[in-house]
Order: structure tokens, then sequence, then C-alpha cells
């Protein structure tokens, strides 16, 4: 187990907030499957207000559109299975603990190879994966749109990957710039994943410790 999942955890109490009640964002549908829809635009609500905030200062024309916020443990399980059947796939000469291993790097898993428990960072409602979208609500030059992740290499998905395209790279950089700004933590190894309140974010802006601990959805009365 690495320093990351050391990191201590202090909930704070914030609540989630549902993005089609608060609005002010775009979104677009239900990632993945569509068991992700009850979840997918709920995140804490220091999250939201910083997305405005971030969105508030993005160049004219260019508005934020949410791929996912919240994840429930079993879409976050399914997930990580299907990352780990692709990765056997694509590298049959690893062992059941490399392929495990390689597979945390575009998803975090439930629990850890030697069996401790994982909080992965959308669980927490910290985590959001987004992109940018024209006035005509047509994603800008990533080099890829979220929902390629499965499609390409890995090394692709990285914020910084040298081998992309001048235009992609400047989007890139644009996305990322705007989103620690406002304190949100960009997971290196995915252009579109970033954080606030989490172990990872704690980790990489130097808190003494998370602020959000994994949480549910409320039920709906």
């Amino acid at each position: 187990m690495n320093s990351l999942h050391a990191v201590p955890i202090r909930e704070c109490g914030e609540p989630l907030v549902d993005l089609r009640r608060e609005g002010g964002l775009l979104w677009g549908p239900p990632p993945e499957r569509p068991e992700t829809e009850p979840d997918y635009l709920w995140m804490r609500r220091g999250v939201y207000e910083r997305l405005l905030r971030v969105q508030a200062s993005l160049p004219a024309g260019l508005r934020l559109r949410l791929y996912e916020g919240l994840r429930s443990l079993e879409i976050q399980r399914w997930l990580f299975e299907e990352e780990k059947r692709r990765v056997a796939q694509t590298h049959p000469q690893l062992t059941a603990q490399q392929v495990h291993e390689r597979a945390t790097l575009l998803v975090s898993p439930i629990v850890h190879w030697d069996g401790t428990p994982n909080i992965p960072p959308h669980s927490t409602g910290g985590a959001v994966d987004l992109e940018l979208v024209d006035p005509e609500g047509r994603v800008i030059d990533f080099g890829m749109e979220v929902k390629d992740w499965v499609d390409v290499a890995s090394e692709f998905c990285e914020t910084r990957h040298a081998g992309l395209a001048p235009a992609a790279q400047a989007n890139r950089l644009l996305l990322c710039e705007a989103m620690e700004a406002q304190g949100f933590a960009n997971y290196v190894r995915e252009w579109w994943h970033y954080s606030y309140g989490d172990r990872y974010w704690a980790a990489r802006r130097g808190e003494p410790h998370a602020i959000y601990a994994p949480v549910e959805r409320p039920m709906s009365p």
C-alpha cells in the first residue's frame, strides 16, 4: 500500500447536490451503462460551487460538461473488472497481480491486491470527469473524448501526453489550468479527471488530510 492510501480522512459533513436540480452546468448522457444514471449527476456542494467558478473563468463560448460525478461501488467494481479483462487481453504475459496493478492506472479498485479496502475517488462525491464544449455543444479537440478511454492506449489519456497534436495539448492544459486555479487536483493519467477533498487531492495539494469520505446518494422519498 503506498502513501496515498495512508492519507487520513476527516469527513467534513458537506452534503451532495444534484446537478439536475442545481443547474448552471451542462451534462451528457449516463456514462458506461444505464445503471449509472441515478448517481452520475451528484457531487459535493463544494465541488459544484468550484465548478461554477471554473466555468466563469473560461474563454468566451466554452462551457464545462460533466461526464460523471458520483459513482456507486457496484459500478466501480464492474469498471475495474472490465479494465482487468482488457489489460489481460492486451498483455497476456502479465501475472494476475500485475494485471491488477496495471488496471489501477485508469480505474480505482474497491479492494487492493492485498485484500485491504480502497476508497475510489468517485465514491466520495469529490471527483468529476469533465469535457469542454463549444457554443454548439461539441466537445473541443482533446485528441479524444472521455468515452473513448477504453479504445486508446492508456498513455494517450495522460494530461501531458507527448504525442498530442498542438491543439489537443493546448486544450488539455486549458482545462487543467482552469480547474487547478480553483483548487482541484488533476489525476495526471486522465486529462478529464479532477478531484477536490479526496485523498488524491490532499496528497497533490499538500493538505494534511482528506475531507471527503465515501458517501451515498440520498434515497428518493
